[in-house]
């Protein structure tokens, strides 16, 4: 007969296994389960706020269940010393105000009289042209996008984030917490999210410690010996880690839970950080990524039907020059909102038909904001707009626009 604590684990991992499947393995394209879980149920959430609900609830419930449930048992531990409490109260620490800190900072905002301030990349007439943006009326800077949720326009546009978000203070009587619209990431926050990736990656410390409480119980009991005793009748039974398992979840099925909880977080933030860390490495952004993904398949493709046409003899003509920039005409006019995931709705990428001419893609575009690893890193720990070049820039265009209006510049004295 299991257990009321045995009950409640599996209940937990079953329910965890499921929403792993939908939300990671299953494909939204042809299951329906992942779809409704990764699209419609977070569409619903970013409009209303709720995934920094869904992030405090989950969370401060499982920092909850640390305090209560873990600490005691590293008290009752001879395995682990007890100044691991204290570094546990550090990383909820760093990881409530690395949270709030991100929240909290802006990405930046192209606007007409701040584009001086963002425009330091050239275009590449791939990703990037020189265009004016159809929903505010400016011109679009390298690298930049117009985000729907903010509302604003986003130098060096990353992606935005459900999980990041302000809090602010309604009604002057009563104060009531309101969560704003998710954060975007972009030019000058983009630092700020990586910091909050890598404390919140310290979780891997978290499920080590309640690790080495169950490891520290199993051994002082011998559990994991060769045999042990049957304390209902006295008779020495062979190990059965199902067994060692059953008795956790009946001794510690709160632990059991939120160490289930945090080994998986720990493996996908591991994995979604070392991407951050690679995109960062090559001046990229994820908007970026994954829209140059689609510059490879389209290359990929075109190339292999060029070569299969040349081979046949099936070639009507064939144009060469710029066939990437001409093909991929469509990437830069490309607004479609771009998750932490990528693409909500990525388009896929399309070429020449059989019966259109053929064109020789060329050799595979250069992606030209690439500095070198240790430029890339310093470009993102200091944004460029805020650097005096840049700043300079701003100023130099304010004094212009002061004259020509015939009011006195007041940049000149500071």
């Amino acid at each position: 007969m299991l257990s009321s604590g045995a009950i409640q684990f599996i209940t937990f991992s079953l329910i965890f296994v499921s929403l792993t499947y939908a939300c990671i393995i299953a494909d939204p394209r042809t299951s329906n389960i992942a779809r409704f879980c990764t699209r419609s149920i977070p569409s619903f959430l970013l409009k209303q706020g709720g995934l920094q609900i869904v992030y405090l609830v989950i969370v401060l419930g499982s920092w909850s269940i640390i305090f209560t449930y873990g600490y005691k048992a590293i008290d009752n531990s001879n395995h682990i010393h007890s100044h691991h409490k204290n570094a546990g109260y550090l990383v909820f620490a760093l990881c409530m105000t690395s949270w709030r800190y991100a929240s909290s900072k802006s990405p930046g905002n192209v606007t007409a009289r701040t584009i001086p301030l963002f425009d330091h990349y050239e275009y590449d007439n791939l990703l990037y042209t020189n265009r004016i943006c159809p929903t505010l009326q400016i011109r679009k800077v390298a690298r930049s996008k117009f985000d729907r949720y903010t509302k604003a326009h986003v130098p060096r546009f990353d992606h935005f984030c459900g999980w990041l978000n302000q809090v602010v203070e309604m009604n002057l009587h009563v104060k009531l917490m309101r969560f704003q619209p998710p954060t975007a990431i972009g030019e000058q926050n983009y630092r700020w999210f990586l910091l909050f990736l890598m404390v919140h990656f310290l979780i891997v410390y978290g499920s080590w410690a309640m690790a080495a409480v169950l490891h520290g119980d199993a051994v002082d009991k011998k559990l994991l010996d060769p045999t042990f005793l049957n304390a209902d009748n006295d008779t020495d039974l062979k190990i059965d880690y199902i067994a060692v398992l059953r008795y956790f979840c009946k001794e510690y099925p709160q632990i059991m839970c939120v160490l289930l909880l945090m080994t998986v977080v720990s493996v996908i933030l591991g994995i979604f950080l070392c991407f951050h860390l690679y995109i960062t490495a090559q001046n990229m952004t994820t908007n970026e990524f994954f829209k140059w993904r689609q510059v490879k398949q389209w290359h990929k493709k075109e190339t292999q039907k060029i070569q299969l046409a040349l081979k046949y003899g099936k070639v009507k003509s064939v144009f060469n020059g710029n066939g990437a920039k001409s093909g991929l005409r469509h990437l830069s006019n490309s607004d479609v909102d771009v998750a932490c995931t990528g693409p909500i709705e990525e388009k896929p990428v399309s070429g020449s038909t059989d019966n259109e001419d053929i064109f020789d893609p060329g050799p595979i575009p250069k992606y030209i904001y690439n500095k070198g690893v240790i430029e890339n890193f310093v470009e993102v720990f200091k944004p460029l707009s805020f650097r005096q070049e840049a700043i300079q820039r701003y100023r130099t265009t304010l004094e212009e626009e002061e004259e020509e209006e015939g009011n006195p510049a007041k940049w000149k004295a500071t």
